[in-house]
């Protein structure tokens, strides 16, 4: 009876739900924001130009939902991405694996002019090494995250057929999990198109949107992670030297935000955090590195930062620029000025789970925070 319950609800999915598949190819070029990038590699010469393929399989939505009318009827759904760069050799051929979102800011007959959105991991790199593979500072890690951000003009030229052309950033790190990690930025113009796999006919489903009640809200979460610090010094073997030692971040965020529609939320908040790697000090006992501990408070930073989230039912994009007020001065502190991005799930109606990266100067990566909060309302 179970199984066939099973049965019938997938019947029912792939009998009423328009389901695409989008294949892409994306022309570009890696935006030259490190010393690798710019010529100190094997090619001696600028790594400047890639091109990239995509698939995706992709839900249309049709307003069964309240939001989904509210989003203009977005699509959603999973993708595989892969990009090959004019210098393979010491970057290799990233795969990444990836959700995707994406909804127009206006529909005109055939023609839609959308947003689009996607995060996800990337995989086979070659990453850098300190005897195999020492020029690719971009890249440390055999994974990354992947980010990516675009627009797109799409024009129905059939009933299941569907053109588009746009432009994109994309961003690949692995949040200082492991250094040397200066991260790899691209844009690139990309063409697709999508087709409906199943021949479902659909329409959008209008009804009258209730009014939205204006409120408050307080989130609060605690944040954890790992910064990865490289020993400077020449008294071990260059392999221990790079592993380097791992550092715990972790911390307090409070956001007070006020909802102004079924979208969008607006407010600003303040963080406590721990960075254990400011000041970084390591010691080599018998060819092996040992942190040296140092007072509590060295570690302590004070930020406060505005906040913006775009709110998709129970998943919200967070955007976060955020100010350090108050830091010890030490050695190697990272820029006052740094920005937050993340995505976070609210469950069980008002607790979260979320992962943000932390960044500086719009492209580095300083830490990953993986949160876990709640949410109150009034």
């Amino acid at each position: 009876m179970v199984l066939r319950a099973q049965q019938t609800k997938l019947d029912s999915f792939l009998t009423h739900t328009p389901i695409f598949i989008r294949a892409g190819f994306q022309n570009g070029c890696v935006i030259p924001t490190n010393e690798f990038i710019r010529g100190h590699n094997f090619l001696k010469d600028t790594i400047d130009s890639y091109n990239s393929i995509s698939f995706l399989l992709l839900k249309q939505t049709k307003g069964d939902k309240l939001w989904e009318q509210v989003y203009g009827y977005p699509v959603f759904g999973v993708g595989i991405y892969s990009a090959l760069f004019n210098e393979t050799k010491e970057l290799g051929v990233p795969i990444s694996v990836y959700g995707f979102f994406s909804a127009p800011f206006i529909r005109i007959n055939k023609f839609s002019f959308n947003y689009e959105l996607g995060l996800g991991l990337a995989f086979n790199w070659n990453s850098f090494d300190p005897v195999e593979n020492p020029n690719n500072i971009a890249i440390s890690a055999e994974q990354s995250t992947y980010i990516e951000a675009g627009l797109n003009l799409e024009y129905r030229v059939a009933r299941r057929y569907y053109l588009s052309a746009g432009y994109g950033f994309y961003h690949f790190s692995n949040g200082k999990l492991k250094l040397p990690n200066k991260g790899l930025n691209t844009k690139a113009v990309k063409f697709s198109m999508r087709y409906q796999l199943n021949n479902v006919s659909y329409s959008f489903i209008k009804r009258d949107v209730p009014k939205f009640e204006k409120h408050f809200e307080w989130d609060i979460d605690v944040y954890g992670g790992v910064k990865n610090v490289i020993y400077k010094g020449g008294d071990v073997d260059i392999i221990t030297k790079y592993e380097g030692v791992y550092y715990p971040v972790y911390g307090i965020n409070n956001t007070f935000s006020r909802s102004l529609n079924y979208k969008s939320k607006v407010g600003f908040g303040f963080s406590i955090g721990y960075n254990g790697a400011i000041n970084a000090q390591i010691a080599v006992e018998e060819g092996e590195l040992d942190p040296v501990g140092q007072p509590f408070g060295d570690h302590l930073d004070v930020n406060i930062y505005p906040s913006y989230e775009l709110v998709v039912d129970r998943l919200a994009f967070v955007l976060q620029p955020g100010f350090y007020i108050y830091r010890k001065r030490a050695s190697g502190l990272t820029p006052g000025f740094y920005q937050r991005i993340g995505v976070k799930y609210h469950f069980l109606k008002d607790y979260f789970l979320g992962v943000s990266l932390r960044a500086f100067h719009f492209q580095e990566s300083d830490f990953i925070e993986w949160n876990i909060g709640r949410r109150i309302k009034w």
